[in-house]
């Protein structure tokens, strides 16, 4: 049975170009069948583990390459996702370890071999190469783009041109840089996340114009993963090591001058009362605002929803098994959402999860109706028609017909 495969950039030339084009303008090349239970997605449930999805077609046969019968060399298009072609060298490989999507018509990803890369709309192209592994990416209002990587790297870009390197005062690899919003005390307010460090920057600069970033340390035995920005909050999720607590950690902070505020998670598993994040390592983190918060952990995705009180969060957790940390690199899973009741989740085992605001579903990501043979490490938007998936390898833009509009 064949799985949504990226071939080398040999064949992916002209022959993928023009089948492609459809799936950025909205002219998509559906698959011949339909999803299994015409819900275009399987239940959470039924996806803890590769062998659990149904590989079959709705009528009971071989899904197969559905709907590109007869040129099997060309990735196409699901009931969700359309296979973008990534300019990947010979033989080699292309792991996107971030996203950032300013419009329906561009977007931003960055690699673990140092690429930087842009969407103009059609493809795909490399427009600079900073020569160290690369984790994370945004754009600012100022029409710069910032990417963070590797031994505490951070290279800004005006136009996504013309790279300068940004002193970060750290050694350590920088996973995730995200901007909240600024007022007056803070004209800018970026924040990037490292191993057990958060940086702030809050516009200050140095005589020779770079910023001046702020540093809040945590535990020797926290490790941090992933960062999210929501209106003047910043988030952050990990996990620790304590003896005493162990498990998953959450902080919030809406100043960079003041501290960190750790977040509980606890709540009814059905009538058991549970600490959602005993045990948990929190891989990523997405927060709506205060009252709507996701993140990934090992055991299942775990969400805060508006609960009675003022400020109160009912915390749950849908079971969904991921690799172990341990074998993936930086950035193993993503969130992104464009709205409380449209939040996206994506990890290894190349699952892509959605929450509609009543339940979490899989999406199909492999023409056959089996997962997607790659780990996914990012998910962003500009809107709820415009959202792209990436990993090893593989760039997926959500196939919406009207092509989607911001």
């Amino acid at each position: 049975m064949s799985s949504l495969r990226f071939r080398a950039a040999s064949v992916v030339g002209a022959l993928v170009l023009s089948g492609f084009a459809a799936c950025s303008t909205g002219e998509v090349d559906l698959p011949a069948s339909s999803p299994p239970s015409g819900d275009a997605g399987h239940m959470i449930g039924d996806a803890a583990l590769p062998d659990d999805v149904d590989t079959e077609g709705p009528d009971g046969s071989d899904a197969g390459d559905a709907g590109d019968a007869g040129n099997a060399e060309l990735p196409a298009c699901t009931v969700d996702w359309c296979d973008t072609p990534l300019p990947i060298p010979d033989g080699g490989t292309l792991s996107l370890m971030d996203v950032w999507v300013p419009s329906k018509d561009e977007a931003w990803a960055v690699s673990q071999e140092g690429l930087v890369l842009r969407w103009s709309g059609t493809s795909w192209s490399v427009v600079w190469d900073a020569e160290t592994p690369l984790y994370g990416v945004t754009g600012d209002p100022e029409g710069n783009i910032w990417a963070v990587g590797a031994e505490g790297a951070i290279f800004r870009g005006p136009a996504g041109a013309g790279w300068t390197p940004i002193p970060s005062g750290v050694t350590t690899d920088l996973v995730g840089i995200c901007e909240a919003s600024r007022d007056a005390e803070h004209p800018r307010n970026v924040a990037v996340v490292t191993e057990n460090a958060v940086l702030r920057w809050n516009g200050d600069t140095d005589v020779d114009g770079m910023p001046v970033w702020t540093r809040s340390t945590f535990g020797e035995l926290e490790k941090l993963y992933s960062i999210s920005c929501s209106g003047s909050d910043v988030w952050v999720s990990g996990t620790s090591a304590d003896f005493v607590q162990p498990g998953g950690r959450l902080y919030r902070s809406s100043d960079d001058d003041a501290g960190w505020e750790a977040q509980l998670a606890s709540g009814k598993d059905g009538n058991l009362q549970i600490d959602f994040l005993q045990y948990e390592t929190l891989s990523s983190i997405w927060a709506h605002d205060r009252k709507n918060i996701w993140t990934r952990g090992q055991i299942g995705i775990v969400y805060g929803l508006p609960g009675a009180g003022d400020g109160q969060l009912i915390w749950a957790r849908e079971r969904s098994q991921m690799a172990s940390l341990a074998t993936l690199s930086k950035r193993p899973t993503g969130i992104w959402g464009s709205a409380a009741n449209d939040v996206w989740i994506v990890s290894s085992r190349g699952r892509v999860h959605h929450w509609d605001g009543t339940r979490v579903s899989i999406t199909v990501t492999a023409k056959s109706w089996d997962v997607l043979e790659s780990n996914l490490h990012a998910v962003s938007g500009s809107s709820a028609s415009n959202v792209w998936v990436v990993g090893d390898n593989v760039a997926l833009h959500r196939n919406v017909q009207d092509g989607g509009q911001d």
